[in-house]
């Protein structure tokens, strides 16, 4: 995400509030609305998920246990590194200190890491483009979202098979 985030807030007085403000500041708002039990939606800004979701989309994220979370989801983290990033679910993993999630962008080479459920902020439900919404739980959305996991998962294999093969060429006797 870029350093300037749109937000909308719901707000008593007026319909929807919009405010920028930086993407620190945008992980801890987003952290204490979804954990207060509220929906959040924001302007998506980046290309690392293209093309499901789009820089300029709104995203309508909804807090969530992490129990619920699936692979192929996409979730709003914290990677660790104060980034605040909407990336799809690879893996989950269970543990003594609970789940934790391998987390990448669609169009990332790499995953992001293992994250824990407490760096999960909430699951994105929604996705608005052009006045359309999207609903993410939909039955084609959830394929369309397992697909993606299956291409992250090529990708990576056919790196390392890449990698292997390179180093066992290197070990053969030259002919």
């Amino acid at each position: 995400m870029h350093s300037l985030v749109e937000m909308r807030l719901k707000n008593k007085l007026t319909d929807l509030t919009l405010f920028s403000c930086s993407s620190s500041v945008f992980g801890g708002l987003s952290a204490e609305i979804l954990r207060a039990g509220k929906n959040l939606r924001f302007r998506a800004h980046g290309a690392s998920m293209q093309p499901r979701l789009r820089d300029g989309d709104l995203l309508l994220v909804q807090p969530v246990p992490a129990g619920i979370i699936r692979v192929g989801d996409v979730v709003l983290c914290n990677n660790g590194s104060d980034r605040i990033l909407a990336h799809r679910v690879l893996r989950r993993r269970s543990g003594p200190d609970g789940l934790r999630f391998l987390v990448q962008g669609d169009q990332a080479s790499q995953p992001d890491g293992w994250i824990s459920q407490a760096q999960v902020y909430g699951r994105v439900a929604a996705i608005e483009r052009a006045g359309v919404q999207i609903d993410l739980h939909r039955p084609v959305a959830r394929a369309l979202g397992w697909l993606a996991v299956l291409l992250s998962m090529w990708h990576t294999l056919r790196a390392r098979l890449f990698r292997a093969t390179r180093q066992l060429v290197k070990c053969l006797p030259e002919f």
